[in-house]
């Protein structure tokens, strides 16, 4: 088998080597649709999976009856969040300690997925839509530069869950002592592997030429629509 079984990528890409897990406070639920649960190429949900211990991949389209997703809900030690963008959202980056103060540690359900698949998975799973919201506010650029974002304030999954430490980390919810940014070096290891493997004409069955710079590609009018984490 050509196929790390932990990272999920071909072996002569796999980064388990690089990868240094840590603990959190917090819980980090990823619910990953199937198309991302496929990728093999950067695909951040699994490897972010793989560096925080405290979380887990659940991986469908409608996770309303799916009872380990219901369990994870009912959790008494936790409080539960969706880390989505809306009018009612707590901006980690943006709220103090005593306006943010929960008697539990917080238990974040992130969505892994294109922004189309996130939408869908949002409107079919009923059981999300009533979850207090929290999203952040950051002047950071993606540097997933293999992939086209809707809008510069667009974040990958492993980017987002990186900023929500951060913010963590100042609320005083958080002692990571700098540990997440091993999500970050894992991150930056897998776009450059992706982007020479792309350039490399011996790579017949990667792909067919470089990938142009992000301001150099056009984006979709269906993009330009899309809800995302601001």
């Amino acid at each position: 088998m050509n196929l790390c079984l932990d990272c999920r990528r071909r072996l002569a890409t796999c980064v388990c080597s690089l990868v240094r897990p840590f603990p959190t406070e917090s819980r980090f639920v990823i619910l990953q649709h199937p198309k991302e649960f496929k990728k093999e190429k950067v695909g951040t949900g699994r490897f972010t999976h793989l560096i925080l211990e405290n979380s887990e991949i659940l991986v469908g389209v409608d996770f309303d009856g799916d009872q380990r997703f219901l369990a994870i809900l009912e959790d008494p030690k936790y409080y539960t969040v969706l880390l989505y963008p809306g009018p009612s959202s707590i901006d980690l980056s943006q709220v103090d300690a005593d306006g943010f103060a929960p008697d539990k540690p917080l238990q974040f359900i992130v969505i892994d997925g294109t922004w189309p698949c996130a939408k869908k998975m949002m409107r079919l799973t009923t059981q999300l839509h009533d979850l207090q919201r929290v999203s952040f506010s950051s002047s950071r650029v993606s540097e997933f530069t293999v992939k086209q974002q809707p809008g510069e304030e667009c974040l990958s999954t492993v980017e987002s869950i990186h900023q929500v430490l951060i913010d963590m980390n100042r609320l005083g919810l958080e002692q990571t002592q700098g540990r997440e940014e091993n999500m970050m070096k894992v991150f930056r290891h897998t776009v450059q592997q992706q982007i020479e493997m792309a350039a490399d004409r011996s790579e017949t069955s990667y792909r067919k030429g470089s990938y142009k710079e992000p301001a150099q590609r056009k984006q979709s009018k269906r993009s330009r629509s899309l809800v995302y984490l601001s």
